[in-house]
């Protein structure tokens, strides 16, 4: 139940920092050998290693795509899950740009070490990334430097 805490002060700290792009907070989620693992075709897919290095993934990704569109709208599909030290939870984001929007679905498991996040796996849908891409690099904004 601890762990269902701790990722809720996780998931509270990437929103915030995603409007203020104060990552102390969320770097301070995570361990310093942490790994972030992500599966979602050919342009989300990638493996990153350390705290450092994943806040560092989590702002480019926020730059290339999150902040290109008019909005950004998460969501939870369901309640999240604890086995094993692991939160496991189903989520949405739904992204516009003009009066088009894209749509992405996934899994994300957050797993825990002495009250660290030492492993984030994202899995995505492959064609739901794909479109979105497609969309930023068609309507987006340019890339915020």
């Amino acid at each position: 139940m601890l762990d269902l805490v701790r990722f809720a002060r996780y998931a509270l700290r990437f929103e915030r920092a995603c409007k203020s792009d104060d990552w102390s907070r969320v770097r301070r989620s995570f361990a310093d050998d942490a790994t972030y693992l992500i599966d979602g075709g050919a342009v989300f897919t990638g493996e990153v290693q350390g705290g450092d290095a994943i806040v560092s993934k989590f702002r480019q990704m926020l730059n290339d795509f999150d902040r290109r569109f008019d909005k950004r709208i998460p969501g939870l599909r369901g309640l999240p899950k604890v086995k094993d030290g692991t939160v496991t939870f189903s989520w949405t984001a739904k992204y516009l740009v003009g009066k088009e929007s894209a749509l992405l679905t996934g899994t994300s498991h957050c797993t825990f070490d002495h009250g660290l996040i030492v492993r984030l796996h994202d899995e995505m849908i492959g064609a739901e990334c794909e479109g979105a891409w497609d969309l930023v690099q068609r309507r987006g904004k340019p890339i915020p430097s």
